[in-house]
């Protein structure tokens, strides 16, 4: 991990990574390195031994960064787009990703 972007500030140390549904719910988390270090740690050791989730993590990560190739610089995505796209994992993963209003 690499500490000079870690703050934590921004993480939830009630945040208990336990299985792929833990791992797959927080990996934004896990890729904008916003988790404490045993967080971070729990979801790299499981991504170390899970290979359904490595691939799907590998999946994740090549979206976001083909997103954001695709975007100008500091250009977010539309909220519409955020939403469709927490839609979609929520409903594949099963997971509960909020909204942005």
């Amino acid at each position: 991990m690499n500490d000079k972007n870690f703050s934590t500030e921004s993480v939830s140390p009630m945040i208990e990574i336990q299985d792929c549904q833990d791992v797959i719910a927080h990996l934004g988390d896990f890729v904008d390195q916003d988790l404490l270090p045993h967080q971070h740690s729990a979801i790299e050791t499981h991504l170390n031994v899970c290979p359904e989730c490595a691939a799907f993590y590998a999946s994740y990560k090549h979206v976001i960064d083909t997103a954001a190739e695709l975007r100008e610089p500091e250009q977010p995505l539309a909220l519409d787009v955020q939403n469709r796209l927490r839609k979609a994992l929520n409903e594949k993963l099963g997971i509960n990703l909020p909204f942005i209003a």
